[in-house]
């Protein structure tokens, strides 16, 4: 195993990530099955929102990475055809694509919008977290939206386009703590509502990430991947090679239920924000180049 600190400073990003493609388990490595895995592989534009569009992109050639999930820090909800149209020019550039929007928060009034929005930039997924105003234990929050859950029923079956509700954790039991959540919620809706399943919030809220694929692969239009210390009271990030999940049980289990959607890098770790004037690093580029490298270490595993 190549030492993560000597090797910074002294190779690229993509080499980084390469160097951990043997890391995963022996017994992995030993189940290759020749099949090409269904799913494609990104990364969650919040991972980068301390980034611009130019150092997101940068990021992602170098990670060998070609999926971006697009949150409005790159490409703004007002955006007009002409920024839309800039936006994947550089995306087409840099040998990207912006395959979905989100996550949004939004109300049921909000709806219209931001599907006019996803319209817009020429996506069929737009991720999103419905909710209204509520009171909980005296405090005012944001708590999970039947209403507003259909109201995006009606609203993607006429702009023909696919709503995926992101959960949360236990740490936020008001607002989608898990898929299970929103799949209950919705599983009555239009088939194009359903979830981008983060598994490592569902995986901290004690269910096991195997079963939540199985249960719900139905309605996953798109998916947050990740590693976690398991922890249901905060979500404590970690390089994928590390944390309590079995990445390799996931990506067996994707393919399994066929999943044709996309699994997203979601990497919550960042470095503390400089003093003021300072320039800001923004991102832990060999942490998530170990997550980047180890997955695809899982896909190469499991096509053999």
């Amino acid at each position: 195993m190549i030492n993560r600190r000597s090797f910074l400073g002294t190779a690229s990003l993509t080499a980084l990530a390469t160097a951990y493609l043997p890391s995963f388990s022996v017994a992995a490595a030993g189940a290759a099955t020749g099949k090409k895995v269904p799913f494609k592989f990104g990364m969650a534009g919040f991972s980068c929102h301390r980034l611009n569009l130019d150092k997101t992109l940068d990021l992602l050639k170098r990670l060998d990475l070609h999926y971006l999930c697009i949150k409005d820090f790159h490409l703004p909800f007002n955006a007009n055809a002409q920024q839309i149209a800039d936006f994947h020019k550089k995306c087409a550039d840099a040998g990207v694509t912006g395959y979905g929007v989100g996550p949004i928060y939004l109300r049921k009034d909000e709806v219209t919008k931001y599907c006019d929005y996803t319209k817009a930039v020429g996506v069929k997924t737009m991720v999103v977290v419905p909710y209204e105003d509520g009171e909980v234990n005296g405090k005012k929050q944001r708590v999970a939206s039947r209403a507003c859950c259909e109201a995006l029923s009606e609203a993607c079956a006429k702009y023909d386009i696919r709503a995926a509700i992101h959960n949360h954790g236990p740490d936020i039991p008001y607002c989608f703590p898990t898929g299970d959540s929103a799949f209950e919620m919705v599983k009555d809706l239009d088939p194009r509502v359903g979830l981008c399943l983060d598994i490592g919030h569902n995986f901290r809220a004690g269910l096991d990430p195997v079963a939540s694929i199985k249960k719900l692969h139905t309605r996953m239009f798109d998916m947050h991947i990740k590693n976690v210390t398991f922890n249901a009271k905060s979500n404590i990030a970690r390089p994928m090679p590390r944390g309590d999940m079995d990445m390799w049980a996931i990506v067996k289990a994707l393919c399994e239920v066929n999943y044709t959607g996309c699994c997203s890098l979601e990497y919550e770790r960042f470095p503390k924000r400089p003093p003021k004037g300072e320039p800001d690093v923004g991102v832990y580029e060999d942490e998530i180049a170990e997550s980047v490298g180890y997955f695809k270490g899982l896909i190469k595993a499991y096509e053999g």
